[in-house]
């Protein structure tokens, strides 16, 4: 079958993993360009092209990349803040695309993107990874053993945000480059709960404040978030951004999420999944054991494989631009909760 095209946008620490983990090691795809503006990862991706005679051409502007290299498919790993303008330059140009998370960071930027996707209906999947992770995909597949979700929670406690480099140093501490915390960090979260939910988000509150690792910034570093559903759920985000980094101990975990139906529990401890029905008389585990803990590559792999899939018989993937939106729009509401401290309708 013939590879898919394809021209990846941003060559940092996940442009540059993703080249290297997820797209060229892929049977489906075909790298035939990359782009990049800060001149550090320029110089270590011609590095590695030339290091692995791969036939890849290197653009330092992404209109130009439009312009003149073959592809069809644009994987846009960039800076939260370039994603809006990026996005709508490659749906209007004809290119499907994978777009990073989140689709941009605000309202308008994100109806801008959807707009420019509502004139082609492009492919367009959003960088929700954690939706394809093998214990996530488990708990879709067993979710009718607990019956109807009433209740979702989710803790985060993890180190600060990776240092970012390039054109804009660490934008990612940046409200007006992340759209942030709650936006940049938490979309994956708030789309999880989106999901398994099954029903729209109609109101979410939010406290939070940044007093301990980001008192010198404007995004937040702690925050505990309500969300309530049409269909009754409600979910809980905790999020501590200074928390003790996870180093293999015994009985920490970084990542836990989980839900309780009307028929029973299930949650998951960073890649354990455990199980528990409300008669009590089934229990069950499933654990994952990664090999590569590099940019979340062996979740973007499973996207990469539906992706595939779905530009060739040109349907629309799990993570598609609505849930792209409406994740983005309810963290978006969640960081104005914060800042405000009113309850915001959805």
């Amino acid at each position: 079958m013939e590879k898919i095209k394809t021209a990846i946008i941003g060559m940092g620490m996940m442009g540059f993993s993703q080249l290297r983990h997820c797209f060229l090691p892929s049977k489906d795809y075909e790298v035939t360009a990359v782009c990049e503006t800060y001149a550090p990862n320029i110089q270590r991706v011609e590095h590695f092209i030339q290091e692995h005679h791969l036939n890849i051409q290197v653009y330092t502007d992404y209109r130009q990349l439009l312009k003149e290299a073959d592809f069809s498919l644009a994987a846009i790993v960039t800076p939260d803040f370039t994603h809006e303008q990026i996005a709508v330059d490659c749906l209007n140009a004809g290119k499907h695309l994978r777009l990073e998370k989140p689709m941009a960071i605000s309202n308008e930027g994100c109806l801008n993107i959807y707009k420019a996707w509502e004139k082609h209906q492009q492919i367009v999947q959003i960088g929700y990874e954690l939706r394809y992770s093998p214990v996530i995909s488990q708990m879709r597949r067993l979710l009718p053993m607990i019956g109807t979700p009433k209740l979702l929670w989710c803790h985060e406690f993890r180190h600060p945000f990776l240092k970012k480099d390039g054109d804009v140093p660490d934008w990612i501490t940046k409200k007006a480059c992340s759209g942030g915390t709650l936006l940049e960090k938490n979309c994956h979260h708030f789309d999880l709960f989106n999901m398994f939910s099954g029903a729209k988000p109609i109101s979410v509150y939010a406290s939070g404040d940044n007093q301990v690792i980001y008192k010198d910034t404007d995004v937040l570093d702690n925050a505990f978030v309500t969300v309530d559903y049409s269909n009754g759920c409600r979910a809980m985000l905790s999020l501590c951004m200074f928390a003790p980094e996870l180093k293999h101990q015994k009985h920490m975990h970084a990542f836990e999420f989980g839900i309780i139906g009307d028929k029973g529990r299930m949650e998951i401890r960073d890649d354990t999944l455990y199980l528990w029905t409300r008669s009590a008389d089934n229990e069950i585990s499933y654990s994952y054991l990664r090999e590569n803990y590099e940019a979340h590559s062996e979740d973007i792999i499973p996207s990469l494989n539906e992706l595939a899939d779905c530009i060739r018989s040109h349907r629309q993937p799990l993570a598609d631009i609505h849930t792209g939106l409406i994740s983005s729009r309810l963290a978006l509401a969640a960081e104005a909760s914060a800042e405000t401290g009113e309850v915001m309708k959805l």
